[in-house]
């Protein structure tokens, strides 16, 4: 990971910002606080791997803590409708707001 001040970084901005689209960029200021510059596509995967990864952790859990059942048709028909009316739920809450 490339690192800059924020001072360089207004200075040379557009070159950092093309550097940023290939890897990620530190910027910090004089206090210490520092900030990355990403590419947005990149953000974008990584907030998708994150998701995934906490659905995969959230599952182990309840693995560990005994919360299953067995996998029957009316369990993956259960699963699959509620799945179904959140995502309807979520697209029609998006679409008012």
């Amino acid at each position: 990971m490339e690192r800059t001040t924020a001072l360089d970084f207004r200075e040379q901005m557009k070159s950092w910002m093309d550097l940023a689209s290939a890897e990620p960029v530190k910027i910090t200021r004089k206090n210490g606080q520092a900030f990355i510059l990403v590419d947005a596509d990149k953000y974008h995967e990584m907030e998708l791997e994150l998701a995934n990864l906490r659905g995969l952790t959230k599952g182990l859990l309840d693995v560990a803590a005994g919360n299953t059942q067995p996998l029957t048709e009316d369990v993956i028909t259960q699963t699959l409708e509620s799945g179904k009316n959140k995502a309807l739920a979520r697209k029609t809450k998006k679409a008012v707001g």
